[in-house]
């Protein structure tokens, strides 16, 4: 429980929120995608990446019609590197559902992919009125955490914070422990049911479906 435990507080060192990606929304045959070009994903991604741990990405990919919210997917990224075959494995869910499944030879590709991440047919075209402006907004989380497991750590963390073993101790300050779930918890207080120390924001220009090229013609 310790172990695991530390090495869910260590992800929490790489931490950025950034707004420097671009929300482009797309158009094929699955319907209305949409491409986040330009992430800017931490430093240390290219070693959380060959780590052979599974690493997650939660997309929440939000619809407006003018100022009407329409309606939220929710898509995850599981990305994981077989020390084995030395590949990379991506799989793509929408709502719990697998729409893609890929694979990745080297970390270029692999880092390539995610700088421009592109997901298709999230939603239908029925959902879009014709001639009416539409934004799209995504969140994007990297390796979040649940309301359950947090309520763990925050026992962990309160219980060991502190003490000769504490992490916290080893960093500059001695109390990086409790500034980072200060800054967690901060989240749940608003009513999220996930929370993570690394995630960015993006929003695309309002749009009209018939804008739209569709990909496949």
């Amino acid at each position: 429980m310790r172990s695991r435990c530390v090495l869910t507080l260590a992800l929490f060192l790489h931490t950025t929120l950034s707004f420097a990606s671009q929300l482009v929304p797309t158009l094929d045959e699955q319907g209305v995608g949409v491409s986040i070009e330009g992430s800017a994903w931490p430093a240390t991604l290219t070693k959380d990446l060959i780590s052979g741990l599974t690493n997650r990405i939660l997309v929440r990919v939000r619809l407006f019609r003018g100022a009407e919210f329409v309606q939220q997917r929710a898509v995850e990224i599981g990305v994981r590197y077989d020390l084995w075959d030395e590949r990379f494995a991506m799989t793509v869910t929408l709502d719990g559902i697998e729409t893609e499944a890929r694979v990745f030879q080297t970390t270029e590709e692999m880092l390539a992919a995610l700088h421009d991440l592109s997901v298709h047919g999230v939603f239908a075209s029925t959902k879009f009125a014709a001639g009416q402006p539409h934004t799209i907004t995504t969140e994007v989380l990297l390796n979040p955490i649940d309301r359950e497991r947090m309520e763990v750590i925050r026992k962990w963390v309160a219980e060991n914070s502190g003490g000769p073993t504490d992490i916290g101790a080893s960093t500059a300050g001695g109390g990086w422990g409790i500034n980072v779930f200060n800054r967690i918890f901060e989240q749940y207080s608003k009513g999220a049911d996930f929370a993570a120390v690394w995630r960015e924001t993006a929003a695309s220009r309002p749009f009209r479906l018939e804008d739209l090229s569709d990909e496949t013609r």
